[in-house]
């Protein structure tokens, strides 16, 4: 099915939940829930919270749903619901400090274009285990920008609507993301994104030899 008759079947499935169509939002749901778990689950690290905040996600989002406008970025509307979900569990348990977004410079002019992706290098190269270990010690809004980038595939516009940033900060914000991830992986790999150490070496031993051979 292509991605307008998706688009059409989400607007009717809304219009009618709005108007208490249990149907219409079970349709939703079905659609949405493995997504949301998995988001959820990248974001917390652990299946119990994972389930806990996908079910109260979507006990939201059909509270507010008739609330909203007929033509909402469905995508979007539940990533939001349930990244602030997780941000509120995540500050219970005093696991993040809150910054306002003013301290993050968001001029993309001033940072250097990303020439690669430490993140799609990983994933290539690295089981789900080991991406997750990583990503848990990342910032949560970092965190959360390269999942959705990354996992959830989401634009740069869509990445906006859900952590409500304009284009320019998300770029930013994304950089910044990628960049502690290589930092991290670094440190706690020793070697870099999509490379191996034993492959390194192999490569290094080569260059050796053939500079001995010259």
């Amino acid at each position: 099915m292509g991605s307008f008759a998706l688009a059409i079947d989400e607007k009717s499935w809304v219009s009618r939940a709005q108007e208490g169509d249990a149907a219409a939002f079970e349709a939703i749901y079905n659609r949405y829930e493995r997504r949301i778990y998995a988001f959820i689950y990248r974001l917390m690290g652990n299946s119990e919270d994972a389930y806990d905040l996908t079910q109260d996600t979507f006990v939201k989002a059909y509270t507010a749903l008739p609330r909203t406008d007929a033509d909402l970025n469905l995508s979007a509307w539940l990533h939001r619901i349930a990244w602030n979900a997780c941000m509120d569990v995540l500050r219970r348990r005093k696991l993040i400090r809150w910054l306002p977004w003013e301290t993050f410079d968001t001029n993309p002019a001033l940072e250097p274009a990303a020439s690669d992706d430490p993140v799609g290098d990983y994933t290539q190269a690295e089981t789900s285990g080991e991406v997750q270990v990583v990503l848990d010690k990342l910032m949560p809004k970092h965190r959360t920008a390269l999942i959705l980038k990354e996992y959830q595939g989401m634009s740069c516009d869509e990445i906006g609507d859900v952590m409500s940033l304009t284009r320019s900060a998300v770029k930013s914000l994304l950089f910044r993301a990628r960049e502690e991830f290589r930092q991290v992986y670094l440190g706690y790999y020793k070697h870099a994104p999509g490379y191996e150490p034993d492959a390194m070496s192999e490569i290094e031993g080569e260059e050796t030899g053939s500079h001995a051979q010259l």
